[in-house]
Parts: C-alpha cells; sequence; structure tokens
C-alpha cells in the first residue's frame, strides 16, 4: 500500500491494541512515541485548524483521520514551513 519495496520487514514493536476515541484500535507504539514531535504537519506553521488559511492538504488528513480513527505521522510534504520559534513546542 504504502511502503516502496519495504514489504514483510520486521516491526521494532508489535502493534499493541488500544482505545482512542472510544473504539478499540490497533496502534504502533514506535511511531506513536514520536508522532507529536516528528510529524511535519504538527510542526508546520500552515497548520492552523479553524483559520481560513489553515493547510489543505492537513484539512484532508485530519478527515481521513477522523472518519477512520487512525493517526498519522507525516514524514514528506510540499507545503511544510518551520513554525516561528515562539510556537514551536
Amino acid at each position: 500500500m504504502c511502503g516502496e519495496g519495504e514489504a514483510g520487514m520486521a516491526m521494532q514493536r508489535a502493534p499493541i491494541k488500544a482505545v482512542h476515541y472510544d473504539k478499540s484500535v490497533w496502534v504502533n507504539p514506535t511511531t506513536e512515541a514520536m508522532r507529536r514531535s516528528e510529524c511535519l504537519c504538527l510542526n508546520c506553521r500552515n497548520m492552523k485548524p479553524g483559520a481560513a488559511d489553515h493547510c489543505s492538504i492537513a484539512q484532508k488528513l485530519y478527515a481521513v483521520c477522523m472518519a477512520d480513527n487512525v493517526a498519522m505521522i507525516i514524514t514528506r510534504c510540499p507545503l511544510w514551513a518551520p513554525k516561528p520559534p515562539e510556537q514551536q513546542r
């Protein structure tokens, strides 16, 4: 699906069951641990939920996340721009 010839590679840690938004889902603990700090969307100055100039790509991804109760860590984006220091986590 998303892989580029990487099918069959072993995961660092096995997925675990967890409850998110009142639903039981599978979670990859390796990527979940770094999602907030390493996701391009969550560290981009174009990420402005609720604002008129909110990133259109982030809005589409968020709609998928909410509809299907999934979480993503974005590692590539043509629109990424660093947040100013005062907005960094």
